[in-house]
């Protein structure tokens, strides 16, 4: 887009419609440098028309301004709002700022180009803009400051109704832990049971060889699910204990979710499930390849075991430039609904469920592996539906 000069306007008058030409640029330059901040997480979910919120009125008020004609204490109510939605958006105040500081940094590049382009020097229009400029940034953080440090007193009030929830939390995390171990205890008990039945059985010389066989498969089912539940408690226990670590590299994820997909196709098969793999066939990431597969065998193995008709999809795409998503959805018997409004958060709703089942260890396993890999774990289920598990995870690795 080209921008003519108005020989009949002033220099800052030629500056204020130099800033409305250049605007849905400038708004998308600084959309684009907060998405590139890989220390801004609250806004990346947030569509166009939210991210920019009161920002383009701000743009309004700071031209009106460069002109002598704005009303400040309308500004300061825009600052106010725009502070207030950051904050119902989970914005930290830090992130709030870095936020203002992209845009200033854009509009004193503005700034500079207009001034490159005039003929001649105003330095009284050039002085006056600079300090409009440095009003506008001022104001901006100012007014939304001011509005979270007035609803963080508000917090304040309910903080001890709060830190009683959080314990509760924490007693109910503690209660479904101790459930989890209870049942897996029990598993194991069962499993040496069945060993010893067998064994006995195995010892006696007159038994018939149906009978012999049929101990020997009782076995091998059972030594394998004894082996499989104590990785699984030794896997939790290393994540618990912080012993696990990233080895992060240049992988693949298209061929590596490509080739889990077909590793599982025979088990599927055997259950009478359609298994799916959805996504480009080349991904290219960085990322754990070990971590990130024990995720999605674990959740691949819980939805076959689960879904007894129907299928099970392993999905994955690149969602920007900066993050990358994959999904694994079922069409099993979902999370019920008395559950869906449970105090805690979805993954521990899922590991009740799951744990109730004789299938905690797995998710809960999901969940710490998740957080090492620094990945955003989400849950939707429907009562007799299905479920589904989004996991969005970074494109690239930053120390």
């Amino acid at each position: 887009m080209t921008f003519s000069h108005n020989p009949d306007g002033t220099a800052v008058s030629n500056l204020a419609h130099y800033l409305v030409v250049r605007r849905p640029q400038l708004l998308d330059d600084w959309h684009n440098a907060c998405q590139a901040d890989l220390s801004l997480n609250a806004g990346t979910s947030l569509s166009s028309k939210q991210f920019r919120n009161q920002i383009p009125l701000m743009l309004d008020m700071l031209g009106l301004r460069l002109e002598s004609r704005d009303d400040g204490a309308q500004f300061n109510v825009l600052a106010s709002n725009h502070g207030l939605h950051r904050w119902q958006k989970g914005y930290s105040l830090s992130e709030l700022v870095a936020e203002m500081q992209h845009l200033c940094r854009l509009l004193l590049a503005q700034f500079r180009s207009f001034w490159q382009l005039q003929p001649s020097s105003d330095c009284d229009g050039m002085s006056h803009s600079y300090e409009q400029l440095f009003e506008f940034g001022n104001q901006v953080n100012t007014g939304s400051i001011a509005q979270y440090a007035d609803l963080q007193k508000q917090a304040a009030f309910r903080r001890v109704d709060a830190l009683q929830k959080a314990l509760d939390e924490i007693n109910e995390m503690a209660k479904q832990r101790s459930n989890l171990l209870r049942h897996s205890s029990h598993d194991l008990r069962g499993s040496f049971g069945a060993l010893l039945g067998a064994a006995s059985l195995l010892e006696l010389t007159d038994v018939p060889e149906s009978d012999r066989k049929m101990a020997v498969k009782i076995l091998h089912s059972n030594l394998s699910n004894c082996r499989s539940l104590i990785t699984q408690l030794m896997d939790l226990a290393r994540l618990e204990a912080g012993q696990d670590v990233v080895d992060i590299q240049a992988v693949d994820v298209g061929q590596l979710l490509t080739g889990l997909v077909m590793a599982y196709q025979p088990l599927a098969n055997e259950r009478g499930i359609l298994l799916k793999g959805e996504g480009p066939a080349s991904l290219p990431v960085e990322c754990d390849p070990v971590q990130l597969q024990r995720i999605i065998q674990n959740l691949v193995l819980n939805a076959l075991k689960h879904t007894t008709s129907g299928w099970v999809a392993v999905c994955w795409e690149k969602l920007d430039n900066h993050h990358w998503m994959v999904s694994i959805q079922d069409t099993g018997p979902g999370l019920p609904t008395s559950m869906q409004s449970h105090p805690l958060d979805q993954v521990q709703v899922m590991e009740t469920v799951f744990t109730q089942k004789g299938e905690g260890i797995g998710l809960s396993i999901v969940k710490g592996l998740c957080e090492l890999l620094r990945a955003n774990l989400q849950i939707e289920s429907k009562p007799g539906e299905g479920t589904k598990f989004n996991i969005r995870l970074a494109i690239g690795w930053q120390s």
